[in-house]
């Protein structure tokens, strides 16, 4: 009979391995892509690796906001996962600006979009960390209940 596999929600991982798999595949996303645009099969817009780069900063941010329910010290992983979530946000930004050749200024609105993702990345952050707080104090009391210590 096989083993049931556990849970990702109950397993930590750290915000560091979730910011390199982003870096790693934000460039290989905007390569991808970018190559057939430079040899002239397709067009796509200037703005692209940005795009690409706003992407992937989203799914970091939500992917380690989620993940966050896994962590047995909140506080240490809040203070890493900001600082992944900052070094995502400059790298990819740095990418963006090397592919596309526009500073963060010249693409448009995109300075804007960085700035909704990281207030909203906060936000979740603490939305989770309630969440995780409000189910704790429920199982304690369920517990308390039922008679348990």
């Amino acid at each position: 009979m096989p083993r049931p596999t556990p849970s990702p929600f109950k397993k930590e991982v750290l915000p560091i391995k979730q910011a390199i798999i982003v870096l790693i595949s934000m460039p290989l996303a905007m390569l991808l892509f970018l190559i057939p645009s430079w040899a002239g099969i397709f067009e796509l817009s200037q703005h692209f690796p940005w795009t690409v780069a706003a992407a992937f900063t989203l799914l970091f941010g939500i992917s380690n906001a989620v993940l966050s329910l896994g962590s047995s010290d909140m506080n240490k992983y809040w203070g890493s996962s900001i600082m992944c979530y900052m070094g995502v946000l400059v790298i990819g930004g740095s990418m963006a600006w090397l592919f596309s050749g526009q500073n963060i200024y010249e693409a448009k609105s995109f300075r804007w979009i960085y700035m909704v993702f990281t207030f909203g990345y906060l936000l979740f952050l603490c939305m989770v960390r309630a969440m995780r707080k409000i189910v704790q104090i429920a199982q304690k009391q369920d517990a308390a209940l039922r008679g348990e210590k």
